[in-house]
């Protein structure tokens, strides 16, 4: 465990603190993101937290199921990272899902895995209470993404978000 340097810091009137800028830099949490806070015994615990990492059983359920009956190869990412092999994404990648579209891309350079090869890949976001949490991304380096692929991927979507919101 790599432990940075320590930080003492008063609360304002509102109960806030400034959390340093090197430690916000080191977990790449930005003004958006979403803070876990817990607390044990006299330990306040603060972390990042992530919709789609806190229902990734869930989502892994439906990725086997793709991945049997697809032609595609599916991962599930939230916004930093491809949640199925804790790969960070590229910059590309992420403003794709932060998009919030539908996206196909048919013999494209793979941004996916950060090589020289041409892929095949549909981005579909995945929304909690209106708001894109991660995404959904078939790909296959042999065949194109057909409008079925697009319009099952679309299906699943739809069906995560309504399990997520419940």
């Amino acid at each position: 465990m790599i432990v940075l340097n320590e930080f003492i810091r008063k609360l304002d009137g509102l109960g806030r603190i400034v959390i340093p800028k090197e430690y916000r830099k080191k977990l790449k949490i930005s003004d958006d993101s979403k803070l876990k806070i817990s607390i044990n015994d006299n330990y306040i615990k603060v972390e990042k937290y992530s919709d789609i990492d806190d229902n990734i059983t869930e989502l892994e359920k439906y990725q086997k199921i793709l991945n049997k009956y697809l032609d595609l190869n599916i991962i599930i990412t939230d916004l930093e990272e491809n949640l199925t092999n804790r790969k960070e994404l590229s910059e590309k990648i992420i403003n794709k899902i932060k998009y919030g579209k539908i996206e196909v891309f048919n013999r494209e350079k793979d941004i996916l895995f950060h090589n020289d090869n041409f892929i095949n890949f549909i981005i579909v976001p995945i929304f909690f209470f209106g708001e894109v949490i991660g995404s959904l991304i078939g790909y296959s380096t042999k065949s194109e993404i057909t409008e079925q692929d697009k319009r099952i991927l679309e299906m699943v979507q739809l069906i995560l978000i309504k399990n997520l919101e419940e």
